[in-house]
């Protein structure tokens, strides 16, 4: 069921109902007591020997955006993939794709989002109670895709604890710039044992645009072509409360159409044009895909579970279940062609005991299966059809020594991949860690956190053998090898070369002080990375290669497809060749932030992060980040409050083979919020945002397609939100 003026109803409705007061302003520090839902140890951000970053609250309010990747690019550690505004992932200390495990309350998204940097994460901020950042491995609690950190997306579909009489919250908001208009809402209503859980969601948004710059087909544009987005989703949940513990389900549907920019500039003559519209015009009149250029339309559906017992039998105080079915489908439509289409099919189960001290130890064991079918079809089906099995055990446990706080922990899983073309061995993936916590005094501490983790291949990074328009490359798998032959044209041919699990080797070290006008918090981090796998830029066109014409992902596919392909790789003047290849390399760098509140009504925010990623043989790793610094002046009235920040990203000047250098770019943003006391019984808040206030030109170093698709040009937003 898709979602259409429904979604705004609801959302008026609930803006009525048993408002209540707007809680008062937290403090900048009070994020740091609430209980990561990551941990099976109910741990806070501040009894964790992991650096932990918590959103929640207003400022996941601020922060929000339309993907997760943006949502989270001010973090310190992480940035995001920037496929323009349109989908966008978290990158960790420099480490990205499927090193980074994203889930929904601790189950796997289920999209292909780990697969291609134009694949939507499948989550919704918007709707979200809080989110979770684990940087450094997290390999131990959710298995190899870990291996870089986590980021859990946690609402309240299925409620956890007795829920009376009805709460929740409710959102609308405009921007100029790119005329994005949405409005969310969630809702609880309970009566102690049975609670219902309901939220909707629906963004809409043109081109967006930016300063004049000329992108690398040599055109002067303003404007990202084909940066449109059209979302919309809701979710159902209940759950019942019993005596000891609880147990519900919820059902989610998520739709969305977005442009693929960059893909390709066949259109430039017929400029898609999303101009307001009278009422009652359809959604294709307003949008119209066909010129527009390629696009995606996906589709998620989604059931979750979810389960406690509280005191089960002798030896554990609870066990908390959670499992979760997926089906997902995405078509890449050009010319009204379905040019592609994605499916994965995935089915995840996590059960966790929490038991109780053995020899003053208090831990939790766990058991995690999760099994994902994908399949590919069409042009871009440049991974076939594959298979991936995951089972896993694991053990943590921690103990305090008075002052000193020590977390242990191991980790064994067993993982097979196999496609419909080569069939892999089972790969056994280890890993373990232990972790140390200092209180000097109430006000210091510091941390060190050893990790060894190990990570299985992802399919695409074996099997990939194919064109990948959207990223302009001709992607070719660990599972493949090119020989030369003559005039400098290559054969691609299957290989038999044994694929090692990535390991890793991780060291973290924290500093904390935090006193009523002061908190600092710095890490620093080296990581030593064997058989790290990478997408090598080889100085290849795909022009050059051969065989591939033989190579067929689908079966069913038709012939007039594959004529398809083979024009449109030649209308690209072909494509660059990545070749997927194991190395040693190491990444070291640190996150730094500070606050300092000067007086009752001011205050300053400062952060700094850096990665440093290379080979150990001296070449740098493709895509990383550059250092930023950023700075925000924060002013609390009583009714309102406001703050100016800037965040400079120094020139990437560290690149790897065929990249070459970003400059660096500063941007400027404020925001204001209002508290209106005639709107106090609704929790009303009153906002408007401004970004890149000076239209700074900033390009994207670990953006794919950086120089057609820099950061968003002066763009203001204004919105209402409500609490009740």
């Amino acid at each position: 069921m898709k979602l259409n003026a429904l979604t705004l109803a609801l959302l008026a409705t609930s803006t009525v109902a048993h408002a209540q007061q707007q809680e008062e302003h937290e403090h900048i520090n009070d994020y740091e007591v609430i209980v990561i839902n990551a941990s099976p140890l109910d741990k806070t951000a501040l009894e964790s020997a992991q650096p932990v970053n918590i959103i929640s609250g207003d400022a996941l309010k601020q922060k929000n955006a339309h993907s997760l990747g943006e949502t989270l690019a001010m973090e310190p550690g992480i940035n995001n993939t920037h496929f323009a505004n349109v989908a966008g992932s978290p990158i960790i200390r420099g480490l990205g794709g499927p090193r980074v495990k994203i889930t929904q309350n601790g189950l796997d998204t289920g999209d292909v989002s780990r697969g291609g940097p134009d694949h939507a994460v499948t989550t919704e901020t918007s709707t979200a109670q809080q989110i979770e950042v684990l940087r450094g491995p997290a390999t131990l609690l959710y298995g190899s895709g870990a291996i870089g950190g986590v980021i859990n997306v946690v609402d309240n579909r299925i409620p956890s604890e007795p829920v009376y009489g009805m709460q929740g919250n409710a959102n609308v908001s405009a921007a100029t710039n790119n005329d994005n208009k949405e409005g969310s809402y969630d809702l609880q209503v309970g009566n102690g044992r049975w609670a219902l859980y309901t939220d909707a969601f629906i963004r809409r948004a043109n081109d967006y645009e930016t300063p004049s710059f000329t992108n690398d087909e040599g055109e002067t544009v303003d404007h990202v072509e084909n940066s449109f987005i059209d979302a919309q989703g809701g979710t159902i949940g209940a759950s019942y409360q019993f005596d000891d513990g609880f147990f519900g389900v919820s059902y989610q549907g998520l739709y969305q159409e977005y442009g693929i920019p960059g893909h390709d500039h066949g259109h430039g003559e017929e400029e898609h044009e999303h101009d307001e519209h009278e009422e009652g015009h359809d959604h294709e009149e307003e949008h119209d895909h066909a010129e527009a250029g390629p696009y995606a339309d996906l589709e998620q559906e989604r059931i979750q579970f979810a389960g406690q017992w509280r005191n089960p039998f002798s030896g554990f105080n609870r066990l908390d279940f959670r499992a979760a079915l997926t089906d997902y489908q995405h078509q890449e439509i050009e010319d009204n062609f379905v040019a592609t289409q994605f499916e994965n099919e995935q089915k995840e189960v996590r059960l966790i005991g929490q038991h109780k001290e053995i020899a003053g130890w208090k831990g939790a064991v766990g058991w995690q299966w999760d099994i994902s079918d994908k399949a590919a079809f069409g042009e871009e089906a440049f991974t076939p059809n594959t298979s991936r099995r995951t089972q896993g055990l694991f053990w943590v446990v921690e103990q305090e020594f008075g002052y000193h706080h020590v977390d242990l922990g191991v980790r064994h899983e067993r993982t097979s991949l196999s496609s419909d073309e080569r069939k892999l061995d089972t790969f056994d993936a280890t890993s373990a860690s232990a972790g140390y916590l200092y209180h000097f005094s109430d006000h210091t501490s510091v941390s060190f956190n050893l990790s060894h983790a190990e990570r299985a291949p992802a399919a695409n990074e074996v099997f990939a053998n194919g064109n990948h328009f959207a990223t302009r490359t001709y992607e070719l798998g660990l599972g493949y090898e090119l020989h030369e032959e003559e005039h400098d044209e290559y054969h691609v041919e299957p290989n038999d070369v044994a694929i090692k699990t990535e390991t890793s080797n991780n060291i973290d070290a924290g500093f904390h002080y935090e006193n009523d006008r002061f908190h600092a918090n710095l890490n620093v981090f080296y990581n030593r990375v064997d058989d790290f796998i990478y997408d090598d830029f080889i100085g290849l066109n795909s022009e050059q290669l051969h065989g591939d014409e033989d190579h067929d992902h689908d079966e069913h596919a038709h012939e007039e497809e594959h004529e398809h392909e083979e024009e449109h790789a030649h209308d690209h003047g072909g494509l660059e060749v990545v070749q997927f290849k194991q190395v040693d390399a190491e990444l070291y760098g640190y996150e730094l932030e500070l606050d300092w509140k000067f007086t009752e009504q001011w205050s300053l925010h400062g952060f700094s992060d850096y990665t440093r990623a290379k080979q150990r043989d001296g070449d740098d790793l493709p895509r990383i980040p550059a250092q930023r610094f950023g700075t925000e002046v924060r002013y609390q009235a009583v009714g309102w409050d406001g703050a100016i920040g800037y965040t400079r990203y120094m020139e990437q000047d560290k690149i790897g083979k065929n990249e070459t250098v970003t400059d660096a770019y500063g941007l400027l943003n404020a925001r204001l919020n209002f508290y209106p006391e005639w709107l106090a019984n609704y929790g009303a808040t009153l906002y408007l945002k401004g970004e890149n206030l000076t239209d700074q030109l900033g390009f994207v170093h670990s953006s794919f397609i950086k120089d057609d698709a820099p950061v968003t040009g002066r763009r203001f937003q204004a919105g209402v939100s409500i609490s009740f």
